[in-house]
């Protein structure tokens, strides 16, 4: 900030030395022990300030310009303030978008995650699924019967859809007829009419 303010000032004398006349060496250092000192401060017509003089010359500015510099230091500080709040806004947006980010990461994460959870769960589904299919093959026709009539349904078809065709005809066989013909038309495709 204060090399803004320092650059600001000269920029400022500079643009008043250079309107009022001033070589640009001597306003460029700013040495005003080198300008002979006169209390001669007046007004005179038409809205003019005249200053000490200098070698050989008279500064003289017109109160339109030095109206016109406070209004460019005005906007100055103002475009100033401007870009302090853009950048400040700057910085919270990509602070912001950082925690986005990280947020999103964090749930594609969890994401794949659940994903391997779900397909361990499948497998692992699959695989009771096979050892209950072998289970109720190798038992009896009659006791396999016996204990699908009392399960639940559509645990019945997915055991009966992957035994062989001959271990399930004779599971069917042996179980009620209304059961048999329900865990059929579910195996078949055929929705339960009511």
């Amino acid at each position: 900030m204060p090399q803004r303010f320092r650059l600001r000032n000269l920029t400022l004398i500079l643009t008043m030395a250079l309107l009022a006349g001033v070589p640009l060496a001597m306003a460029q250092t700013g040495d005003s022990t080198s300008q002979p000192k006169s209390t001669e401060s007046s007004t005179g017509s038409g809205g003019t300030l005249t200053l000490p003089s200098t070698d050989k010359s008279r500064l003289e500015m017109n109160m339109e310009t030095f109206r016109m510099l406070e209004m460019i230091e005005k906007k100055n500080r103002e475009l100033e303030k401007r870009e302090d709040e853009l950048a400040l806004r700057e910085k919270n947006l990509n602070d912001l978008e950082k925690k986005v980010r990280s947020d999103l990461q964090k749930i594609e994460e969890a994401l794949v995650r659940s994903e391997e959870l779900v397909g361990i769960k499948r497998d692992l589904i699959q695989k009771n699924l096979e050892s209950l299919v072998k289970m109720y093959s190798s038992m009896k026709a009659t006791e396999a019967a016996t204990l699908m009539e009392s399960m639940d349904q559509d645990i019945a078809v997915q055991i009966l859809s992957k035994m062989k065709s001959r271990d399930a005809g004779a599971v069917l066989g042996k179980m009620n007829t209304q059961v048999a013909k329900n865990l059929t038309e579910k195996i078949a495709g055929k929705a339960k009419q009511p």
